[in-house]
């Protein structure tokens, strides 16, 4: 299996794109029948799209790797590009006016406007369908992602694959060489580095200048409630992700003793000075300069960091080493948290998808530019204009500017991204947080919840989150007690946590019984 890795960029792919991408994109751009019978006899297939762009302008029509698409899968796609900025709200028009076109990317899946569209019938649902495609069986097929994305239990969208296992601890491992230490495998491992980090000179400068481990805030975060690594600390002490069904009833993970262990290990940091003093005020952009600056010498983060981070710290210290691990041995074994695993989906709304032998057509675009030979053209682009062969065959990027240009806005059209894929072109750091997060998968922990829409949570989620946010920096910073802490919990059941535990168990219970 062949991958790679992008940034978030640009999605979709055009053969025309409009000025300003607002131009209206529903109906199929002339007889759609005349189109459908051109392409069965061996004619192009046309489509149109709409997608979103996040560069100053979206991809030309003339970019060549939007060539090489349209002739290896013999297609003519009309894409209507909008701004990023504006996309979602595009999307909510063109769904109230039902002014569509036959591929619609959403962004957010879970909004109210896109779940009422599914409901009411808008969009085909294509669950039963994968199973007939040979790429997107292997590629859009993940049974715990297809239930983070459905509704009422069925799948509606063909979800753009993301990495489900990402998280994990970035550190310094030329610290660890210099204090003679191995890499952590346990809890009580991780706790000897942090605490060896702090006050053993991992840096051999004669001064008591770094702390172990460097967090942040992440208020703008729901999962985590306010700590940017508090889910992976979590995981290792077997907490749920986010939330549990626990003898038929939805519990929220702060509302057991495995959150409370790991609450506890925080504190336990705070106290003994190892942990940065000021992490409650401190921001995502100053946590990873501490880093770099070799003021602390860990952080629990995305795995890739280890490319975009590593490369960060060598610009500060050449002689710098990075590594990372995600693998912990807790007391329930070895445990990551799951992503949802997916960015957005791609629908096909039956206005203008008049057929399921049209609806097939589509799909079997998409299960065409996942394929071996198209996955190493979004990776690499095409040979002699983005890279070359090296002596010993394996291709080097030559021309940065016209990748940065035309390949990688164009990298989130393949519902399958990539990012676990392994190619010898890559360094061995580069591949190395591919491979671990394929094999981490297993032992990836859901949240049940994922798929279920709780109307309180629509509602009240934010302010609710926050509660139990600022609580566990008040615990963590001991100015909250476990009473005190207990105390905020009731609070925010009494706010409608409540409502939200039986929006869920009863949610749960129904999905149960499909």
């Amino acid at each position: 299996m062949k991958q790679f890795n992008c940034k978030m960029a640009l999605t979709g792919i055009a053969a025309i794109v409009t000025a300003a991408g607002l131009s209206a994109c529903g109906g199929n751009g002339g007889n759609q029948e005349e189109k459908n019978a051109n392409a069965a006899a061996g004619g192009p297939l046309t489509f149109t799209m709409m997608n979103q762009y996040t560069s100053t302008e979206p991809p030309k029509a003339d970019n060549p790797i939007v060539k090489k698409i349209e002739e290896y899968t013999n297609t003519k796609i009309n894409t209507t590009w909008v701004p990023a900025s504006a996309y979602n709200d595009k999307v909510n028009v063109s769904i109230a006016s039902n002014d569509l076109p036959q591929v619609l990317m959403i962004g957010d899946t879970k909004s109210s406007s896109i779940i009422n569209a599914e409901r009411s019938g808008m969009f085909w649902e294509i669950g039963p369908y994968l199973k007939e495609f040979p790429n997107l069986s292997k590629y859009n097929a993940n049974e715990q992602v297809l239930n983070n994305i459905s509704v009422d239990g069925k799948v509606y969208g063909l979800y753009r694959a993301r990495a489900l296992a990402r998280q994990g601890i970035a550190f310094r491992q030329d610290w660890l060489d210099n204090l003679g230490l191995q890499q952590p495998k346990t809890i009580d491992d991780l706790y000897k580095v942090i605490q060896a980090f702090a006050l053993n000179d991992p840096d051999k400068n004669g001064k008591n200048d770094t702390f172990g481990l460097v967090e942040a805030e992440d208020s703008g975060n729901a999962g985590s409630m306010g700590l940017t690594g508090f889910q992976t600390i979590a995981s290792f002490f077997g907490a749920p992700n986010q939330w549990d069904i626990q003898d038929g009833k939805a519990v929220p993970m702060f509302m057991t003793k495995e959150n409370m262990d790991a609450m506890k290990f925080y504190k336990k940091l705070y106290d003994e000075k190892l942990i940065n003093q000021d992490f409650a005020a401190t921001k995502g952009s100053k946590q990873q300069e501490q880093f770099y600056q070799g003021k602390a010498g860990m952080l629990f983060t995305t795995l890739d960091f280890v490319i975009t981070g590593g490369n960060e710290l060598k610009k500060a210290n050449p002689a710098a080493k990075i590594d990372i691990v995600s693998r912990i041995q807790g007391p329930k074994g070895e445990r990551v948290f799951a992503t949802t695993g997916y960015n957005g989906m791609f629908v096909f709304p039956k206005a203008t998808v008049k057929s399921e032998a049209e609806l097939k057509q589509l799909l079997g675009f998409f299960d065409k530019i996942v394929d071996d030979q198209m996955m190493y053209t979004w990776t690499w682009g095409i040979e002699g204009v983005h890279y070359t062969k090296g002596a010993d065959g394996e291709p080097v990027i030559s021309d940065q500017t016209a990748y940065a240009n035309e390949v990688s806005p164009l990298k989130q059209l393949p519902t399958y991204d990539g990012a676990l894929m392994v190619w010898k072109g890559k360094g061995e750091a580069d591949n190395k947080f591919r491979i671990m997060m394929k094999d981490n998968e297993p032992i990836a922990v859901s949240n049940p919840a994922e798929p279920l829409i709780s109307q309180t949570a629509v509602e009240k989620g934010t302010e609710l989150n926050k509660i139990i946010a600022d609580a566990r920096v008040k615990f963590i910073m001991g100015t909250l007690d476990e009473a005190g802490f207990n105390k905020e919990v009731e609070k925010w059941r009494a706010q409608g946590g409540d409502q939200m535990i039986k929006d869920y168990t009863e949610l749960y219970a129904k999905q149960a019984k499909k």
